[in-house]
């Protein structure tokens, strides 16, 4: 099969929902900020939401209109799984430090020895966002294979 005749994916600009979910998103980060609480559980999902969203927008602003060949569709999502991965460990940990600093106590809702252990975790974080992505992109592969078939 030729370059040409491929299934290609093309990176589209983001819509309306997409900066609707933005903003959804930065005013649920803002209420979460105002509580006391040292459960870690939401902090975490703040700081991969806040990933997928930095990595998307990036995405959207630096390769609009990109096509990619079906063949580098799961090397290119395995990557950007793998940052993903890895910028939402180093969101959560810079969350739980603004939220310490925010609040200003002296015994912290989440203790340095807290932060250092999510950050110790980081490439496992890459190394799970990066098979994630790869299996992502693997299935975006095999349906539009046999979607054009």
């Amino acid at each position: 099969m030729s370059i040409t005749t491929s299934v290609v994916f093309t990176i589209v600009p983001a819509g309306r929902r997409f900066r609707l979910l933005s903003l959804g998103y930065g005013l649920l980060m803002f209420i979460w900020m105002g509580p006391e609480e040292n459960v870690v559980w939401p902090v975490v999902l703040m700081g991969v939401g806040l990933a997928v969203l930095s990595v998307t927008w990036g995405i959207q602003r630096w390769l609009v209109g990109t096509s990619i060949i079906r063949y580098y569709v799961p090397p290119c999502a395995a990557l950007t799984g793998s940052i993903i991965g890895v910028s939402a460990i180093l969101t959560t940990a810079a969350l739980m430090f603004f939220k310490n600093a925010l609040h200003a106590h002296v015994f912290w809702d989440y203790p340095p020895d807290m932060i250092a252990a999510m950050l110790t975790r980081a490439l496992s974080w890459g190394l799970a966002g990066g098979l994630a992505g790869l299996g992502i992109g693997c299935l975006w592969v095999w349906r539009n294979t046999f979607a054009s078939a």
